[in-house]
């Protein structure tokens, strides 16, 4: 993510949703984005902070917002292909405090505390449709053993061992009304020492129902994605399908009780 500097900032918490409108955005915090684009239907609204003056960031769904503090760089995307959908992707990076070396394990409650802001708030977890329903310490294991990059369930708290073993941009994902939520977790790689502060960053990719779906589609035929959804989704049940078989001859519990979110006009 390209963050770009401007000093005429303001420390004011931004709301920040998806489908929102840039052009309102930019009426709303002046001097606060640059706006870049390039030869391609992109434009991007960049707005970063100094360490010494932090920003604060309210981010979500309606119903379903939550405060972020000690925000760093904001980048939220727009796509001229379609327009209607406004600003549909939003990537934000924050600390996990205001200073920037902290004890890994209050670190550690810190970010399973953010974590359960969110299920709080109303947001659930989101599996993608080809990974199989794992929960907790099953999740983890597979995590370690199988899928470097499977997401974890925000409902298991992570003891201070396994969080340390943790690799960079571990990701928990979420899912309320239509938008979905990746946060991902990174350690400064020098500071791994379990006796002396560490530094951490956090990532958050904040994107509309229709920006995630489409991304699943080959680009030379994201123009008419929608025609193209139902055979991708069916493709990745049937890997999910195949993971669970494997998974069940191992003796490995499944989340029957998990659901996927709904989407728009798809049914089974």
């Amino acid at each position: 993510m390209h963050l770009q500097k401007d000093g005429s900032k303001d420390n004011a918490p931004i709301e920040l949703s998806v489908k929102q409108n840039g052009n309102e955005l930019l009426k709303e915090h002046p001097g606060l984005f640059t706006v870049s684009s390039g030869k391609t239907s992109l434009r991007f609204f960049n707005a970063n902070w100094n360490n010494d003056a932090r920003g604060t960031v309210i981010i979500g769904q309606p119903g379903h917002t939550v405060t972020l503090h000690d925000v760093s760089g904001v980048m939220g995307k727009e796509d001229s292909a379609f327009t209607s959908e406004r600003i549909t992707d939003w990537k934000i990076a924050t600390g996990i405090a205001q200073t920037r070396l902290i004890g890994h394990d209050e670190a550690r409650r810190r970010f399973f505390g953010i974590l359960q802001s969110f299920l709080d708030a109303g947001w659930v977890r989101a599996i993608p449709l080809a990974d199989p329903r794992l929960k907790g310490e099953a999740a983890l294991r597979y995590l370690k053993t199988r899928s470097p990059t499977y997401t974890l369930d925000p409902a298991y708290v992570l003891p201070l061992d396994e969080w340390m073993a943790l690799k960079d941009k571990t990701t928990w994902s979420f899912y309320a009304d239509r938008a979905y939520l990746d946060i991902s977790i990174t350690r400064e790689r020098t500071r791994n020492d379990i006796d002396k502060p560490g530094a951490y960053l956090i990532f958050y990719s904040f994107r509309s129902e229709d920006d995630r779906l489409r991304a699943m589609i080959d680009p030379m035929k994201r123009l008419y994605w929608r025609s193209e959804l139902a055979n991708v989704i069916n493709a990745q049940r049937k890997l999910r399908n195949q993971a669970e078989d494997a998974l069940k001859k191992e003796n490995v519990a499944i989340d029957e009780s998990y659901r996927d979110p709904p989407i728009t006009g798809f049914s089974d």
